[in-house]
């Protein structure tokens, strides 16, 4: 009987573990080249960033292993004191298993094309690729009831002078 017990707890648990929120985001304005850094626009949205998602108390953060998504989220995990996980944008459906599974607020940094396919894996929709030139629009995801709801949003900063 004890057994059964337990087990049902642990079922109950691993049920309920759910994201609460997450963001998705495009790197900020990056350099030319193979594997740019982050502009000093860039490098003031990263802030940007940091600022805002900060007053959400991210439990992970999530980037490409790539210079411009990482460093889009180096200020923000400073901030935070917490690392980087990287994740493959090429295996976006495990990607998606894994989060599933975590709890909290999760924060994702993506590119142009990867981050609204993500977005469609999370809530089962179809997004358009943001635009090369755009680096101000995000995804907030949120879980209401069983259900992953999603409202693209635009940060409202304009980085260029």
């Amino acid at each position: 009987m004890k057994l059964i017990l337990i087990a049902l707890c642990f079922t109950s648990l691993g049920a309920i573990a759910a994201p609460d929120k997450i963001f998705l985001l495009r790197h900020a304005e990056k350099l030319q080249g193979n594997n740019p850094s982050l502009t000093s626009e860039g490098k003031q949205r990263a802030k940007w960033v940091a600022s805002f998602l900060s007053e959400f108390k991210p439990s992970t953060l999530f980037s490409t292993d790539y210079n411009r998504t990482k460093e889009t989220l180096a200020p923000l995990a400073e901030k935070t004191k917490m690392n980087v996980v990287i994740y493959n944008p090429r295996e976006l459906n495990v990607f998606v298993d894994k989060i599933k599974k975590l709890n909290g607020t999760i924060v994702i940094a993506g590119h142009s094309n990867t981050t609204p396919k993500l977005a469609g894996l999370i809530d089962g929709k179809q997004y358009k690729q943001f635009d090369e030139k755009q680096f101000d629009r995000y995804f907030e995801i949120n879980l209401v009831g069983k259900k992953y709801i999603t409202v693209i949003k635009e940060m409202g900063i304009n980085t260029h002078k």
